[in-house]
């Protein structure tokens, strides 16, 4: 029979709330030595009322936080599509920019090669800073953006084209930190709020408001554009005031950034962050690469491929998805406008509340490859009946809105994994590095587009239906790629505990760093001298610099020693004790178990996945008395040593004399 989960290493009001099968390392009088006696705390007025105040101040920030993670998100996906219709309107007054492939792929990429950079840049910041640093830092950037945008002129159209390019950089550059500095925060947070709904909570606070910021653009831009472009056709000169449409555009999201900097200063750091950077090793080591190269793998893979495809697959349709649906229908621009805006009003809005109620029940692999499976299997019909399909614009605008709102069921989970997946130490960074791999993604996707749709066309000025039909084809292939990764290499963690994660991830450090030192024969008097403060940076810098062999060798056992101390091992004995235990790590992804079972064996792989879960309960201080009972053995081991040496030695004098006396 499970029982509740306690949760050692943080507050007394910061439990688990979910049941979860495993092996209690502990007995029952340490967690009675956690909790407050009856005659103690529980007793006491004054303790009960601060631990009632400690509660209050805990759903406070969290709710405080919420909302700032809310709005933050709903900024972002404002940002996203601010450039879509300034494209539309730029191809529909200048005919000559519809044929300049390069300017429309540079308003494309230019805000995502900001994301890409921000979020690798700020995920080092928010693990090695702080969350709400990092946040602070992010809006200023996202401000200053916008101001650019606003201000934007050239001495030709072109020019004033490239500084908006500029100030769509400086935003992406805040955007991309708002992702590595408020999804894993959010999710910390809904880890203390419930596990059991921890995905539909972070879902709705990121994905779903970043959804309905996408559509605030084109409410803004519908009344602009009715003003400034009305009778606006493709191909026609239509006197649009361009320069309007662009700056108020711009001008709009500049108040919601305002509001959002001034919130942000009252923002905290999530409880779980707090908790480990209160064990002092905020920077990274070489257990930590270790570690994610050895047992973060598999999962890597499928974070980071499926964030690239769904980012190719998305940003390309959707960055020239307007002129798309004028090539196809042969709509206007303002009525292609009303027609993404009632889209997305009917039908696309509600789909990423779907999605985040569903991904705690169907678990996070289980809905992404539901949506995979069912956007490939769509793209194929949309390419086999192309033809029917376009001489009917309303089965097309319905079947199109149909099958697009389908690819949250692959989003929502794609923003989970990386912020599941990774313990909290390298949280942000890892989230960092996987999201940057899809803004990669849909900065190819929306180069290479317009290429494929002309060189498909076989001509190098114009863009054909039947190449239009061809790059669908392709995309099918694509998503059934996806389809076979988030299949095989999503990890599950679905009611998984992040703070037990948390405890594997270090009780894992932890024998690694015993292992090392045990590797380059570290000793007592090493564990003792004070110059233990060797960094992994400082290492390599000593790989290069060193002069011989034996003074590296010197350095790396130097910082052997410094890797046990910080994680609590001060003696040799201690070292071989730890070293001794197993690493066993499940890093709950299907590939990964498949491989186990090939070469380990049904058997086996139960004992190496049991000994993977024991290791987020497993508690270093038995240790101690273990290696005090084996301490009395080791002396009586050494008395009978000394004793036999003395016999020995005294049998030895005898002969010794009885030959001399011979």
């Amino acid at each position: 029979m499970s029982r509740p989960t306690f949760d050692t290493n943080a507050a007394q009001v910061y439990r688990t709330s979910v049941e979860m099968e495993a092996v209690d390392r502990r007995s029952e009088e340490d967690i009675q030595q956690q909790q407050p006696q009856n005659g103690d705390e529980e007793s006491d007025p004054e303790n009960l009322k601060g631990a009632e105040e400690n509660k209050k101040s805990i759903a406070s920030y969290i709710r405080y936080n919420a909302f700032g993670t809310a709005m933050g998100f709903f900024v972002n996906g404002y940002m996203y599509d601010i450039s879509t219709y300034i494209v539309s309107v730029y191809t529909d007054v200048f005919p000559s920019f519809r044929h300049d492939v390069f300017l429309q792929t540079a308003i494309g990429v230019s805000m995502l090669y900001g994301v890409m950079f921000g979020l690798l840049l700020f995920g080092f910041i928010a693990d090695y800073f702080g969350r709400k640093k990092g946040l602070i830092m992010c809006s200023c950037l996202v401000l200053l953006g916008n101001i650019i945008g606003v201000a934007s002129h050239g001495t030709s159209v072109v020019g004033g084209i490239w500084m908006m390019n500029i100030g769509l950089g400086v935003a992406g550059l805040g955007m991309g930190g708002e992702y590595t500095c408020n999804v894993p925060n959010a999710m910390e947070d809904s880890e203390g709020v419930n596990i059991k709904t921890r995905g539909r909570r972070t879902s709705m606070l990121v994905m779903c408001m970043e959804v309905i910021g996408n559509y605030m653009p084109f409410v803004v831009q519908i009344i602009i554009i009715a003003a400034a472009c009305r009778n606006a056709y493709l191909g026609a000169a239509s006197h649009c005031h361009y320069e309007i449409v662009k700056r108020v555009s711009f001008a709009v999201a500049t108040i919601p950034v305002i509001c959002v900097l001034i919130y942000r200063t009252r923002m905290r750091d999530s409880e779980m962050f707090s908790k480990d950077k209160q064990r002092g090793k905020s920077r990274y080591d070489a257990i930590d690469l270790y570690i994610v190269c050895r047992h973060f793998a598999f999962r890597s893979v499928g974070a980071v491929l499926n964030w690239f495809l769904v980012d190719y697959i998305n940003y390309s349709m959707g960055t020239f998805g307007v002129i798309i649906l004028q090539s196809v229908i042969g709509v206007s621009l303002l009525k292609s406008l009303w027609i993404t805006l009632a889209e997305g009003g009917a039908y696309l809005i509600w789909l990423p509340f779907v999605a985040a109620f569903v991904v705690d029940r169907l678990g996070r692999r289980k809905t992404e490859v539901f949506g995979w499976a069912f956007l490939a299997s769509a793209q194929l019909i949309n390419a086999g009946a192309f033809w029917p399909l376009k001489r009917h614009p309303v089965g097309w605008i319905f079947w199109s809105t149909f099958v697009f709102g389908f690819q949250y069921f692959v989003f929502v989970p794609v923003y989970l994994i990386p912020a599941e997946a990774f313990p909290t130490k390298i949280r942000a960074t890892m989230y960092g590095v996987s999201s940057s791999f899809g803004k990669c993604g849909g900065i190819v996707g929306t180069t290479i587009f317009p290429h494929m749709w002309v060189n498909f066309s076989g001509s190098a000025h114009a863009e054909t239906l039947p190449a239009l039909r061809l790059t669908m084809w392709f995309y099918a292939g694509l998503e059934y790629l996806a389809l076979l990764l988030a299949f095989f290499f999503v990890p599950e963690y679905s009611q998984k505990s992040l703070v037990k994660e948390d405890q594997r991830f270090y009780e894992l450090r932890r024998r690694y760093a015993a292992r090392f030192a045990k590797r380059l024969n570290v000793t007592d008097e090493d564990l003792q001298e004070d110059s233990l403060n060797l960094t992994f940076f400082q290492i390599l810098k000593y790989r290069i610099t060193s002069s011989s062999k034996e003074q590296f060798h010197r350095h790396l056992k130097n910082y052997a020693a410094t890797l046990c101390r910080e994680n609590g091992i001060r003696s040799r004995r201690r070292i071989d004790y730890v070293a001794q235990l197993p690493t066993d790590y499940n890093d709950l992804t299907l590939f990964s178990r498949i491989l186990r079972k090939i070469r380990m064996g049904s058997e086996q792989c139960a004992i190496y996945e049991k000994n993977s879960e024991e290791m987020g309960y497993y508690d270093p201080s038995v240790e101690e008395a273990e290696l005090e009972d084996r301490k009395e053995e080791w002396k009586e081991d050494d008395s009978e040593m000394q004793q036999n040496w003395s016999n020995t030695t005294a049998e030895a004098i005898v002969h010794s004399y009885e030959d001399n006396k011979v």
